[in-house]
């Protein structure tokens, strides 16, 4: 049986070994936390669409409950997509506005509305590279 730092892995939750793995840089975000979302320029709306809904939200923060791992990889993907705009746009504002605008790159599809999936977030990503390197279709 394999083991991690802290003992079996069958007696460790899925969050606990991504935290293991990572030793500790990714974020663990909670109901609470998300708010650091709306920061980097996303509304509650595409928080809530995206992450989780609002009342799962206004319940893990009731409850003072940490988002389940899907729900924190959801927030992760808005960051990292976000911060890849920011790079690629040296804007924020230049950032946001691409992501809502609809993206001859994407078949007229708006970025922001493909973040609701890993692959819809890889598409984007792969338009931003293609922007950033001067590749365009």
């Amino acid at each position: 049986m394999d083991t991690s730092p802290s003992g079996p892995v069958d007696d460790v939750s899925v969050s606990r070994r991504i935290e293991i793995a990572s030793d500790g840089r990714l974020p663990r975000y909670d109901g609470t936390t998300l708010s650091t979302l709306t920061a980097l320029g996303f509304s509650m709306d595409e928080i809530y669409r995206f992450v989780a809904p609002r009342r799962t939200i206004a319940r893990r923060i009731a409850n003072r409950e940490p988002l389940t791992v899907a729900e924190n990889d959801s927030a992760l993907r808005l960051v990292r997509v976000i911060e890849h705009a920011d790079q690629v746009f040296g804007d924020r504002v230049k950032a946001l506005r691409w992501l809502r605008k609809p993206s001859r790159a994407l078949n007229g599809v708006a970025p922001v509305d493909l973040l609701e999936s890993e692959t819809g977030a890889h598409l984007v990503e792969q338009a931003l590279y293609q922007i950033e390197f001067g590749i365009y279709v």
